[in-house]
C-alpha cells in the first residue's frame, strides 16, 4: 500500500533506525515517555500474546513492541482521526500490517467491541494532565494528547480491567503528582499493583517526574525496580540496541 508523507510532516529514526516513523513537524510528537513505557512492558510480553494499545497516538509504542517481542497481535486504538491515520502510514512503512492494527475509535467504546479478558496486556500512556490543571493549547490535538479532554484516568482503568484477562496484565506511565490516585483508582477496580518503577530526571533530584506501574487481577508482592534517569551522563535515555 501506498502513503503519503504530508509536507508539515517528517521522518525519524527509531531505535537507532531499526524503525522509521512519521511526525509531524510541529505538534504532537513522540517524548521519552514513549520508551519508558516501552521498556517497562517489553519484560511483561510472551509469545502469541494479544496487545492492546490504548491512545497510540502516531503508534510509536505499539511499532516498538511488534520490534522488540513476539507478540502474536498489536490493536493500538486512537481517537484522533488524524494520529490514527498516521499510525496507520507508520504502520505501512515498517511493514508491520501482519502485526499491528491500528483501530480509530473513542476507547470508550472499545467494551461494545471487545468481549471481557480479550488481552493478555493492555498498555496506555493516557494524557497525563487533568481539565483545571494548567492552561489547555490551542491546538486541539495537542489538547486532547496531553489533557483529559476525552478520557478520565477511573474510565480508562474501567475499560482496561474489563478487557484484560483474568491472568493478564497492564501497564501505565503517569507523571509522579497523580500516583496516589492512581493507586486509588486501582484498588476500587479491584486491581492489584505488581510492580512499580520510578523515573527522575536527573542523578540526585529529590522526587521522581513519571512512574510506570504494572497491575493485575491476582495479588502478588510488589517488586519496585531500579529508577530509570531521564538524563544520564551518555545522553538522553533511550531503549539499548536489540
Amino acid at each position: 500500500m501506498k502513503f503519503k508523507v504530508y509536507p508539515d510532516e517528517n521522518i525519524s529514526d527509531l531505535l537507532f533506525g531499526e524503525l522509521k516513523l512519521i511526525q509531524k513537524r510541529k505538534g504532537v510528537r513522540y517524548s521519552v515517555d514513549a520508551l519508558l513505557i516501552s521498556d517497562f512492558v517489553l519484560p511483561l510480553i510472551k509469545k502469541n500474546d494479544h496487545i492492546l494499545e490504548i491512545g497510540c497516538g502516531s503508534g510509536v509504542i505499539s511499532l516498538i513492541l511488534a520490534r522488540r517481542s513476539s507478540a502474536k497481535k498489536i490493536i493500538g486504538v486512537e481517537i484522533q482521526k488524524s494520529l490514527s491515520g498516521m499510525a496507520k502510514r507508520n504502520v505501512e512503512l515498517n511493514k508491520m500490517r501482519n502485526r499491528i492494527e491500528i483501530i480509530n475509535m473513542d476507547a470508550k467504546n472499545l467494551t461494545r467491541r471487545f468481549k471481557p479478558g480479550s488481552f493478555d496486556v493492555i498498555i496506555s500512556n493516557p494524557p497525563f494532565r487533568k481539565l483545571g490543571n494548567g492552561m489547555i493549547s490551542p491546538n486541539k490535538e495537542r489538547a486532547i494528547a496531553r489533557y483529559e479532554l476525552k478520557m478520565k484516568m477511573s474510565e480508562l482503568i474501567a475499560i482496561c480491567n474489563y478487557l484484560v484477562k483474568p491472568k493478564g496484565k497492564l501497564a501505565l506511565i503517569y507523571p509522579f503528582e497523580r500516583m496516589w490516585e492512581l493507586v486509588s483508582e486501582m484498588e476500587k477496580a479491584g486491581l492489584e499493583i505488581s510492580r512499580l518503577k520510578f523515573a527522575y530526571h536527573k542523578k540526585g533530584d529529590p522526587l521522581p517526574v513519571l512512574f510506570c506501574v504494572e497491575a493485575s487481577k491476582t495479588r502478588k508482592a510488589l517488586k519496585l525496580e531500579k529508577p530509570w534517569l531521564i538524563e544520564t551522563e551518555k545522553g538522553r535515555f533511550h531503549l539499548d540496541r536489540d
